[in-house]
């Protein structure tokens, strides 16, 4: 795969998701940076954990996993990041600590450097519910050279027009699904979410439906996908991240659209038939990522 030895930064959140039986390395950022690992890609997160025990471990977790943390800041005041995991109806619901490191995430000229020479920068709406983060995600987004993804991941209520907009209006790829999409709509109050976001600058949007699959519009083409069945006994935490993980190294303005989500649905059905946002692939899988298969 030509996307193979590219660099991918991915900015945002480091938390444990706590379930009921057990807690987990999760955190939407976090997430894209492992699967961004296992696809083969030189994956850069920057986020920040406290000096605790839960930091430890997440950083541990990531580095055995092949993430380069070297970006990722120990915070003495702010907790690591958590979130307590529950499913209504088989989806999960998120409710987040209010106070967490990666609320102070931070800017540096060596992150800029390795900005300037990156494939794809992923950012998310999350981690940003404070003016410091917000302030160093503008530097991040003003360097220019790579792709910028953007994850919309809405978590109300730190959801508003000025931060969601700030999002958008640097975008150069834009994934949400189909919940955000109607709460996004209606922020931006537009009957056209799609025709909205490529007029503000994105030249792909793509809104993924869980098991139905996704959709990939530019301004001259659109493809859609069923989705393949996932198997039983796993749940939906992290196959969004999944997707977007794949979607960042493989989307370009020029590419195969129709292999492109083909390959992000069959790796998101398959993060959704485990537990967890962090499954670990199998050779023929990791194999499968790593090749040019379909």
């Amino acid at each position: 795969m030509q996307a193979r030895a590219a660099r991918c930064v991915v900015w945002g959140e480091i938390v444990w998701d706590r379930f009921p039986d057990e807690d987990r390395l999760g955190g939407a950022a976090a997430n894209v940076a492992y699967h961004l690992s296992c696809l083969g890609a030189e994956s850069v997160l920057v986020s920040c954990v406290g000096q605790d025990d839960l930091g430890q471990r997440a950083l541990a977790r990531l580095t055995d996993a092949g993430v380069d943390t070297r970006f990722v800041t120990r915070d003495a005041v702010a907790p690591t990041g958590t979130v307590k995991v529950t499913f209504e109806a088989g989806q999960p619901r998120y409710e987040l600590a209010s106070f967490a490191a990666y609320d102070r995430i931070g800017f540096d000229v060596a992150l800029a450097e390795q900005l300037a020479s990156a494939r794809a920068l992923v950012y998310g709406t999350l981690a940003q519910r404070t003016a410091l983060v917000q302030g160093a995600l503008v530097h991040a987004l003003d360097v220019d050279g790579p792709t910028r993804v953007l994850d919309v991941n809405l978590r109300p209520p730190h959801v508003t027009r000025a931060i969601v907009g700030r999002c958008l209006e640097r975008a150069h790829v834009v994934k949400l699904n189909e919940h955000e999409a109607h709460v996004l709509a209606e922020l931006l109050n537009t009957r056209d979410l799609t025709r909205y976001l490529l007029d503000s600058g994105a030249w792909l949007v793509a809104l993924t439906r869980g098991e139905r699959g996704a959709r990939l519009t530019t301004a001259t083409a659109t493809v859609e996908h069923p989705g393949f069945a996932a198997a039983v006994g796993g749940d939906a935490v992290g196959a969004g991240d999944a997707f977007t993980a794949l979607l960042a190294l493989e989307a370009t303005e020029h590419g195969d659209l129709e292999r492109l989500v083909r390959r992000a649905n069959r790796y998101a059905s398959w993060v959704a038939s485990h537990a967890g946002a962090m499954p670990q692939p199998p050779a023929e899988l990791a194999q499968w990522l790593q090749g040019t298969g379909d």
